[in-house]
């Protein structure tokens, strides 16, 4: 499903002998010589990222990694010297010098390069969904790069290779970053079901709306986990006194939650801003009984309108 996420479209170098040309110049190009590309990467409106592509890898600044991840570049720069003062990667293997044109277009500056390994470690340090996305892209870009010819055939085995390696090392990042669309949890797996909830609460960005007509403290409890910009409301089949005791307190503390009462609905719903997720289960029990999850096809707009909030 990520991969829906991603609009990019290749942009080639002008080559001797070879027709194809840049469809979009900017003073702000990089300069190249005939043996590397630009490639434009944008999976979304908010960023917009020209990468290096050459010596069968790609190379981003520390302003792209910072545009990329999202964080200050300082922040950056501190994981990057961690990375190569741990030796878990070699400054010197993954970090290459490249010209480039200064905003004016009259001055040429020499600026430092880092590679997909040093992308990638410093992504799965500070945004790793969007070091997932950039990771999947980058393996389509390379195999594109190979394939029409702007390499030796003999390079293909072992860029699979490499990418086949960097799958195996981020393996457990990919597993662990995105949400799972469905799945069991068994009786006794109490721990392992609630850390599904919390993860699925901490993704919110926006807006959370529970369907759950048994609730008590224990479900305000998960809802702590939020960010304190996100809304959270919950429909119930009834508010006890005990429960609008809780909630008040909660409220006293927390960023606040609103209940309402509903009477239409017999299954358990969780809205995580346009996604919309059926569980087999209150979020009060979860873990007590055997009880599937999935993540539903119809966005949370168009299922909150047939119920009817």
């Amino acid at each position: 499903m990520v991969l829906l996420f991603l609009l990019w479209i290749l942009v080639v170098s002008v080559r001797e002998g070879y027709p194809n040309a840049f469809t979009e110049k900017s003073k702000n190009d990089l300069i190249m010589s005939h043996k590397d590309e630009i490639v434009l990467y944008q999976p979304d409106n908010s960023i917009r990222l020209e990468v290096r592509v050459e010596d069968e890898t790609v190379w981003l600044t520390q302003a792209q990694l910072s545009k990329l991840f999202g964080v200050d570049r300082t922040v950056i720069s501190k994981h990057l010297k961690n990375i190569f003062t741990t030796r878990e990667l070699e400054e010197k293997g993954t970090c290459a010098i490249f010209a480039h044109m200064g905003n004016d277009g009259k001055q040429e500056y020499q600026t430092k390069h880092y590679n997909l390994d040093a992308i990638l470690s410093v992504g799965y340090r500070v945004n790793s969904i969007n070091a997932t996305l950039f990771r999947r892209w980058s393996s389509q870009v390379l195999k594109e790069y190979l394939l029409k010819g702007y390499a030796v055939n003999q390079r293909f085995e072992r860029l699979e290779y490499r990418m086949t390696e960097t799958e195996k090392k981020i393996d457990f990042f990919v597993r662990t970053a995105l949400p799972p669309v469905e799945g069991i949890f068994y009786d006794g797996q109490i721990f392992d079901a609630y850390k599904f909830a919390s993860d699925l609460i901490k993704s919110a960005k926006k807006t959370i709306i529970l369907i759950d007509n048994y609730i008590d403290e224990s479900v305000l409890t998960l809802l702590s986990k939020r960010a304190k910009e996100v809304d959270a409301i919950i429909y119930t089949a009834q508010i006890s006194s005990r429960l609008e005791l809780d909630l008040k307190k909660y409220n006293a503390q927390y960023p606040p939650v609103t209940i309402h009462t509903l009477n239409r609905s017999h299954d358990r719903f969780l809205f995580i801003d346009t996604d919309a997720y059926h569980i087999g289960a209150s979020l009060k029990d979860l873990g007590k009984k055997m009880f599937a999850f999935s993540k539903m096809e119809l966005k949370a707009q168009e299922l909150l309108q047939n119920i009817g909030i």
